[in-house]
Order: C-alpha cells, then structure tokens, then sequence
C-alpha cells in the first residue's frame, strides 16, 4: 500500500529542465506530442536545442504544436519536426518510419507516449483489434520494431547508456489478477471484456511488458528500455524526462519500472511473477502478450 500511496503522491521532481545541459545534436520522436505530458516533454527539449519530431495523426495539430513551442524558446538551436502518423493504423507506421529514416542519421530516444483511453464500447482499429490495443500497444511495438535499427546505430554516437526508449504505463492499480491481462484461450489473444477501463488497463500493463521485451533485446546492443506511470502536462514530462535523460538509468536498470517524478518503483507481484515462466513459477503472461503483438504486427514491419 505504501507504493501506491507514494506513486499517488509523489515527492517534487528533482530532474528537470534546470539538470540539463544542451542538447544539440540529439534526435528524439516523441508520439502524441501535440498535447499533454508529449507537448511538455518536447517543450523542455526543444529548449535545450535538441531536435524533436512531433508524431502524430493530425497534420494541423502538429503544425499548430510546432509554431507554438518554437515561438516560446525563440534562443533554442533545434529542430522541430512533423511526423504524421496514426498509430491505430499499423499500415500508416510503415511510411512514417521510412520518412524519419530519410532525413536523420541518428534517434537517441523514442518516447511512446500517445494512446487512447475508454473509447465508445466496440471500437476497432484499422486492422480489426479492440481500439486501445491495437493502438497503444500494437501501434508503438511496430514503430518501435521499425526505428530498432535507427536506435542501435545511434549507440556508437553518443554518451554510454544514453540511448532510450520510453514506454508510457500506469499506476497499475486495479489491474486483472492473473498477470495483469485476461487472456481469450480460444484466440489465443488478451479478451476484450465489457469494462472500458480494464481494457485499457490490459494496455498499459502491456506496454510494460513491451518495455521489459525491448530492455531484453537491445539491451546488448546498449539501448535503454523504461516502462513508467502516466502523470499529466508538465510533471508527467519530468518522469518522462527523467527516464529518458537521468544519468541514474543506467545499464544496470535497463527494464526498470519508473513513478512520478523520476523515481524507480516496484511492480505489483503479479506484474513480476508474468516475466516469469510457468516452469520458472510465474505465470507467463508476459511472452505471450510480446508474441501476440509479434505475430499481429508481422505484416506490417
């Protein structure tokens, strides 16, 4: 209980915008950047001279995102970019992937931070999946797959351990038991159930085995993974900012869980005991969540 109670309340940030020193040269895709803790995260960025692309589905928006932050850190040396892209449509990932790669030669972070919550009961993605899974799970694990290479070349440019990418959890509070995810035995998928909240639950602890998956496959490459809770607007962006920039991430805490604001925290038991295997004691969850969205997302990487 004491682990939510300060998830919950958390003590003030002390990585923020004042910890950082400039970073010019440094490429980072931040999706869902037009609002929220994304606008605020490419804010403090940008106002380090770092270059930032804005992901997201509405053209308008990112150019209306873009004007604004570049009209409030008028002294930054940086670039803001567009990068339009719909991640409830894994056919729309493909391009947007090819079009950052056209322009950098280097991505230093990428933070999943957009995704959808409680839409109108029955709401499908573009491929068919329920709207919340198919967008803030499958939608991020295919554009992740497809800037892996970008994420790995970019190692033996920069700072050691400095290379990230950010995956945007929850407090992970009422989750399903059993692993954090109700699994459909016949279609060998997480089951949609009629609570709106639970689906979108099953996400966020999916996103967290997603994080766990990409600490465990790029971790020898030297990419950082991090699943972290969700805050909102500005201290939201400083876990973010803490879980992509702090010198504490280190190797050593490739797969860690992070709290507001800029904290390592603990997952529940269940969580834990899903990254293990049945043979290992814990229930598997976990690599059968990762090979679900493998196999759905196949076609389109």
């Amino acid at each position: 209980m004491s682990s939510v109670r300060s998830q919950m309340f958390p003590p003030k940030p002390t990585f923020t915008e004042e910890s950082l020193h400039s970073l010019s040269s440094r490429v980072y895709i931040i999706t869902g950047a037009t609002s929220g803790v994304g606008q605020e995260l490419a804010k403090i960025l940008y106002s380090k001279s770092a270059v930032v692309y804005l992901a997201a589905r509405n053209a308008s928006r990112i150019a209306s995102s873009i004007k604004t932050i570049t009209e409030l850190f008028p002294q930054s040396t940086g670039r803001l970019e567009p990068l339009q892209v719909d991640l409830s449509d894994l056919q729309s990932i493909a391009p947007a992937a090819a079009f950052f790669k056209g322009k950098e030669t280097r991505l230093d972070g990428l933070v999943l931070n957009a995704g959808v919550m409680t839409p109108p009961d029955g709401s499908k993605s573009q491929q068919g999946h329920e709207f919340q899974m198919g967008t803030n799970c499958l939608g991020g694990y295919t554009l992740l797959r497809l800037l892996e290479d970008a994420l790995i070349s970019t190692v033996s440019l920069a700072e050691k351990a400095s290379v990230r990418v950010v995956w945007l959890a929850s407090t992970i509070i009422g989750i399903p038991k059993g692993g954090g995810i109700v699994w459909d035995e016949t279609k060998n998928e997480p089951k949609v159930v009629k609570n709106q909240m639970e689906n979108y639950m099953m996400t966020k602890v999916g996103n967290v085995f997603l994080s766990y998956d990409t600490a465990t496959r790029l971790g020898a490459h030297g990419v950082i993974s991090v699943g972290m809770v969700f805050k909102p607007a500005k201290f939201g962006a400083y876990s973010e900012l803490f879980g992509l920039l702090s010198p504490e991430v280190t190797s050593e805490k490739n797969g860690a869980f992070i709290i507001p604001f800029g904290r390592f925290g603990r997952l529940p038991n269940d969580i834990e005991s899903a990254f293990k295997t049945k043979q290992q004691g814990g229930s598997g969850v976990a690599q059968r969540f990762v090979d679900f969205c493998e196999r759905e997302t196949k076609a389109f990487k």
